[in-house]
């Protein structure tokens, strides 16, 4: 997503921060450092560094960490490019400096090229292309006014180039350079303190302008009940909606004292952290924020009842009533819970009742809009049900319309659709007044042309987790040696109002298949509020057990986009009340299970289910690639002593119809890692079939154990799918129906034959 500001949009934006509300803890001298400014020469060493006052950042970004996956590729007919980042509200930047990196071309002149680095479009700072250095990796340290950061921030780079003093192309192959994603952005940060103020919810907790991984501590009492647990549960899946790409973890804090970071508490009557032992107990469901008692820029959210029905009443008003909340307290009267969700209507899911647009997929059409001639591709995540069987399907028919300023002549200038960074098509741009196979529409008199087209997805390309990416590109023409002028007024968007259509595909999947809890969090997320799901845990779990919980529980909600209203939580002797339901264990199992789970981890102790063949397929047409061969043929135990943790995946021990997947470890603490699995998309990519064995640094996953199938198919699909997996065997039932229509066709004509021949004797 793009932001960008204006210098006075930046003074009202430090209006805000200076407010009543926010006073800093302490006077800090905040002297702006002029922009570094560098005078071009030819030996870098000579160069006075760039404002490299010693400083002590408190924060390091990296370009990789911001977004850039890649190096940032500059040319001299393109526009800035960059990265952007945020600052949060209970902070302001005191210092800053950018260590770039960059690298460039040797054709260029060093007295007239350079790297033009800006902060919210404005320059901050000149870095020089010496000759001595050219083809080289350059680092500079360039420091940044902290007047010029604002809430969102845009930093970017532009390169001026020149390779002739005579006239010269823009579009030149000898005019480049590259900025290296392993540049850093170093911050030094000063908090400031808010008011305790509900209104100001899900900030501090969560802030929307911190790109960071979000990290909330829960506190509990020594003993968090399972209602308790239930609850915060909950909480946890709201949260991590709101973190969304994120990602979120949630610690686990039951020590004496409190946190040194912003926290969400739990307490109720009987179960209240022993740091808040002197605070009276509340009589009423109640939410409050209150400061720590030795930094009173640390705020803590107090969720409170005097019960645990009343504790879940104050989660509920945090999570479906936040809009109304204001002051440092309040009390809640009533919830109202929204109707129960259907299956497959999360709102973060493409819709499955009719074509979805890009407009339901966004928060603002700005992330549809590029500028200039290169730009960088348009990007539009698509979350897709695991179990949507496209089997047979020609393609999801994306009808796409798009925008974009002419081209002055016929040229390569194109469009190129890719989804998940395989190519699709590519579309021509047709420039003003030629002729086109589709009606073009002038928008708004303002030079910009309207086309439509249907690009068919293939149903294969498609997985949970999908990003649609449109790349335009202008090409400049060049009528002869002085006459091509670089105009940056190039501009494209995607129209919201394109449309993806996934409606009419039934759902069926074979099961045990890990990705698809990886991916999407399936089967439990099938229904947003997770109300047919039930998380087991140990009767007394640990510390890091409890993480495992609330963490997986955010990146539920992540999936869903919404907070897991009627979860339940239940131990190894009270599950068998919940039969109906897909079960999440987390470091336990039923004992009664043990012994048909395909593996199982328990202290030292390690046992693994043996296939009868090794399976290196994936899974196709959400079919697993062969069942019988994934049947359990043996058993192994070893003995080892280090840190070891799994995902288990298999039919539900008290509903063959169910799934059942466990996060087991060595021991409590090497569940963590499997959050850590989870989080990395390399090593999230490993995960599938039955068992995914995590270690601290590789994923092995394996299908062993017998599989299931979830969805309703009609009979005949059934029956081609199943003859789709042994072709020799369709062959052979085509021939005997092609001998079986023959013959038919032969006593047919015979029978023919002969009624003829008897009319003719009668004749």
């Amino acid at each position: 997503m793009t932001y960008r500001f204006s210098f006075l949009a930046l003074l009202l934006a430090s209006s805000v921060l200076a407010a009543p509300a926010l006073t800093p803890p302490a006077a800090v001298p905040t002297t702006p450092a002029p922009a570094a400014s560098v005078p071009p020469t030819d030996d870098l060493a000579t160069l006075p560094p760039a404002n490299t006052a010693a400083i002590n950042p408190n924060r390091t970004l990296s370009l990789k960490t911001l977004g850039a996956n890649q190096p940032l590729s500059l040319r001299g007919d393109s526009s800035p490019v960059g990265v952007g980042f945020g600052v949060r509200m209970d902070e302001t930047v005191t210092r800053a400096n950018l260590r770039l990196q960059y690298t460039y071309s040797p054709a260029m002149l060093p007295d007239l090229s350079h790297l033009a680095v800006m902060l919210n479009e404005q320059v901050v700072a000149v870095a020089p292309m010496p000759k001595s250095h050219a083809g080289t990796l350059v680092t500079q340290n360039i420091a940044l006014d902290p007047r010029f950061f604002s809430d969102y921030n845009q930093l970017q780079f532009r390169l001026i180039g020149h390779y002739t003093n005579d006239c010269e192309d823009p579009s030149h192959s000898s005019l480049w350079a590259q900025v290296s994603n392993l540049s850093r952005l170093e911050l030094t940060t000063q908090p400031l303190i808010l008011s305790n103020d509900l209104g100001f919810l899900p900030e501090p907790f969560f802030d929307r302008r911190d790109f960071n991984r979000l990290v909330l501590p829960f506190v509990f009492a020594r003993t968090p009940s399972s209602a308790t647990l239930t609850t915060a549960g909950k909480v946890a899946s709201w949260f991590g909606a709101k973190a969304s790409w994120r990602g979120a973890r949630f610690p686990v804090s039951q020590a004496d004292a409190p946190p040194d970071r912003h926290a969400i508490v739990f307490a109720s009557a009987t179960e209240r952290p022993s740091w808040l032992a002197n605070r009276p107990p509340v009589t009423v469901p109640t939410l409050t924020v209150i400061a720590h008692p030795t930094k009173p820029e640390v705020k803590f959210l107090l969720v409170e009842g005097k019960d645990a029905a009343q504790l879940n009443l104050a989660a509920e008003a945090l999570m479906l009533g936040k809009s109304a909340l204001s002051g440092s307290r309040a009390t809640v009267t009533s919830i109202t819970l929204p109707q129960p969700r259907q299956p497959y209507d999360a709102p973060s899911w493409v819709r499955l009742d009719r074509p979805t647009r890009f407009s339901e997929l966004i928060d603002s059409p700005r992330e549809l809009q590029v500028a200039g001639r290169t730009p960088d591709p348009i990007r539009l995540n698509l979350r897709v049900p695991a179990d949507l069987l496209t089997w047979q399907s020609k393609g999801i028919r994306l009808d796409l319309k798009y925008r974009y300023t002419p081209p002055q002549n016929t040229s390569e200038s194109r469009l190129n659709v890719s989804i998940n960074d395989d190519f699709l098509q590519s579309f021509f741009l047709q420039p003003a007044g030629n002729s086109s196979s589709r009606p073009r529409i002038p928008l708004l008199e303002d030079g910009l042309f309207h086309d439509s087209n249907a690009v068919k997805v293939p149903a294969f390309k498609v997985g949970s987790r999908n990003q649609l990416q449109f790349a335009f590109s202008f090409v400049a023409e060049k009528a002869g040696r002085c006459t091509t002028a670089l105009v940056d007024n190039t501009r494209a968007a995607i129209d919201p109002d394109s449309t993806v259509d996934f409606s009419g595909y039934p759902h069926f999947a074979t099961l045990p298949n890990l990705a698809f809890f990886a991916n999407s969090g399936y089967p439990f997320t099938r229904l947003a509020d997770l109300a047919e799901t039930v998380v087991v845990l140990p009767d007394a779990p640990a510390p890091q057990a409890i993480e495992t919980y609330l963490s997986l529980m955010g990146r539920m909600g992540e999936s869903t986009g919404y907070p897991a209203l009627r979860l339940r939580l239940a131990t190894v002797g009270t599950v068998s009340q919940t039969p109906d339901a897909d079960l999440l264990f987390i470091d336990t199992a039923l004992p009664a299970a043990a012994a048909r789970l395909p593996a199982l981890i328990k202290a030292a102790e390690h046992q693994l289910a043996q296939a009868s063949r090794e399976q290196k397929q994936v899974y196709e047409n959400n079919v697993a690639p062969d069942a019988d061969a994934a049947r359990a043929q043996g058993r192994a135990v070893v003995m080892a002593d280090g840190v070891l943790a799994a995902l288990v995946g298999m039919a539900s021990p008290l509903s063959p119809t169910r799934s059942a997947v466990f996060v087991m470890g060595s021991s409590p603490a090497a569940l963590p890692t499997v959050l850590d699995a989870l989080e990395n998309p390399a090593r999230a990519a490993n995960i599938r079939g039955s068992i995914a064995f995590v270690r601290q640094d590789k994923v092995d996953s394996t299908l062993v154990g017998d599989t299931y199938t979830v969805g309703n198919l009609s009979f005949v699909v059934r029956a081609w799918i199943r003859l789709s997996e042994h072709p020799i065997g369709l062959a052979v039932l085509t021939v005997l129906a092609v001998l079986v229509f023959a013959f038919a066709l032969l006593r047919a004509v015979k029978a023919v034959a002969l009624r003829r021949l008897e009319r003719q004797g009668k004749a």
